[in-house]
């Protein structure tokens, strides 16, 4: 914008809002009631929302059918589980932290969610409120809660300072999606498009049968599940017609698909390693993006504006140009093939990577894991709350990246990666991607792009703006000293 006057003033319009003002707005709140205390854990999924436990996939399910708002509370959840999480208007999980899988669906599905309140006193039948901000489960009491708007009821001036957002930001803002109707809604938050895509969340419920015969070799399965992504894949590139979309290759640890028992499935056969013991499974992933490509192509929505395949859990450049030749085997030019960044050593060879990579993306969630070699889960469950007692920690660092070893090491990575790849895109896609704190670091890091739960969009977009704010800040300083 060349007019300062204005500029100053879209400057001061925006910092005048927060995220939690945005936060407030999109999932609604209120008091959730002066009842009971029945549990406390971590507000995973923001909001407020009052229903009936059940606490199975199939009670959960008959109850919906028979009108109840199902609050669904487990020890834990898995993809077997998602159609159940998909008509709850809440989710309670015994164990997990801010990127358990209970806490990342929720998100993506708008759903409230409470996570790692240890063993509860909810029982199926009890009616309960849920409040995804502070963390606790309550009988209803007296309760005051304001609905979360629909889209088409976001008050018009947020709609419009978003905008002004969008126009000071540096850092672009994308959406982590797994289905056609989170594409269309991440679409209208606001989203430039999608930078992650994960394949295993196409496999819920009956479908997860398909993944653990893959697992188990069938080569039937590898068919099956290329069949099942082209479907999914070419109603996504419908809704994202004009704008990017990143699809990651399969990275489903075997447990939660009934796959073979591994001691440390977190850390076993996933990722690119599953890519490299299974050939078949590559190909067919990789063909059934470009059939769906192709078909998006000659649609009269048109199109996405890019196609991006991405390789997770790479450790050893040599895992990536294996990988990555097969898929541009299948692909052909035109799609890009990238590589996730999830461990320390992958970061410290990003220059190598870069060499077989057309672009990298931070998985956050899993490098923090590996560089503080915590369970993601276990930390938040288990040890947050003594390390913030003996002022250790101040936040987990699965919620707001870790300056001080996590973003040290992507630094390097940029650095280096750009350094023999001139220009190469780089990207954040954990769920850092959403965190206000975390995308400051990021801009700092030059970071091309974060890409969020569709729900955090719209507050990823403010915070991008607020980054480049403190960025201008930061530079003017310096030149004035």
């Amino acid at each position: 914008m060349s007019d300062p006057t204005a500029r100053a003033q879209l400057i001061a319009a925006v910092q005048s809002v927060s995220a939690e003002m945005v936060v407030d707005v999109l999932h609604g709140g209120g008091d959730a009631g002066l009842g009971e205390l029945m549990a406390t854990g971590i507000g995973a999924s923001p909001g407020v929302a009052g229903g009936i436990v059940r606490t199975t996939v199939d009670d959960a399910l008959d109850a919906f059918d028979r009108g109840e708002d199902v609050v669904l509370a487990m020890a834990e959840t898995t993809p077997a589980d998602e159609i159940a999480m998909r008509i709850a208007v809440a989710v309670v999980t015994e164990s997990g932290g801010v990127t358990s899988h209970a806490a990342v669906v929720a998100r993506d599905l708008g759903v409230v969610a409470v996570v790692g309140t240890g063993p509860s006193r909810l029982r199926d039948g009890d009616e309960v409120w849920v409040d995804g901000s502070s963390g606790e489960v309550r009988r209803p009491g007296d309760a005051s809660v304001a609905a979360a708007p629909t889209l088409e009821e976001l008050p018009a001036p947020l709609v419009t300072l978003l905008g002004w957002a969008d126009d000071l930001a540096a850092v672009t803002v994308l959406a982590n999606v797994d289905r056609p109707e989170s594409a269309a809604l991440a679409r209208r938050f606001g989203a430039r498009g999608i930078g992650l895509c994960r394949i295993e969340h196409m496999f819920l419920g009956d479908r997860a049968a398909v993944i653990a015969a893959a697992l188990g070799d069938d080569p039937v399965a590898n068919d099956e599940i290329g069949r099942v992504l082209e479907d999914d894949l070419m109603a996504i590139f419908g809704e994202m017609a004009g704008l990017g979309v990143t699809v990651r290759l399969l990275d489903a640890p075997l447990h939660e698909f009934g796959g073979p028992h591994e001691h440390n499935p977190m850390m076993g056969l996933r990722g690119v390693r599953l890519g490299v013991v299974n050939e078949q499974l590559v190909r067919a992933q990789a063909a059934a993006i470009v059939s769906a490509a192709r078909t998006a192509a000659s649609s009269a929505a048109g199109p996405p504006s890019a196609v991006r395949v991405m390789v997770p859990l790479v450790s050893i450049p040599a895992e990536l140009a294996l990988v990555g030749s097969w898929i541009r085997e299948e692909v052909g030019p035109g799609i890009e093939v990238g590589v996730m960044i999830e461990t320390p050593r992958a970061a410290l060879c990003a220059d190598r990577l870069a060499a077989h990579a057309d672009f990298i993306s931070f998985g956050t969630n899993d490098l923090t894991q590996f560089t503080y070699g915590w369970s993601r889960d276990d930390l938040e469950a288990r040890l947050l709350d003594p390390y913030r007692a003996a002022g250790l920690l101040d936040v987990s660092p699965f919620e707001t990246l870790d300056e001080g070893g996590v973003a040290r090491l992507m630094a390097l990575a940029v650095e280096t990666a750009r350094a023999a790849r001139p220009g190469i895109a780089t990207s954040v896609c954990g769920e850092h991607g959403g965190d206000p704190r975390s995308i400051e670091v990021a801009a700092r890091l030059g970071i091309d792009s974060v890409s969020a739960s569709v729900y955090r969009v719209p507050v990823a977009r403010l915070a991008a703006a607020h980054a480049a704010i403190v960025q201008d800040e930061s530079t003017h300083a310096e030149g004035s000293a």
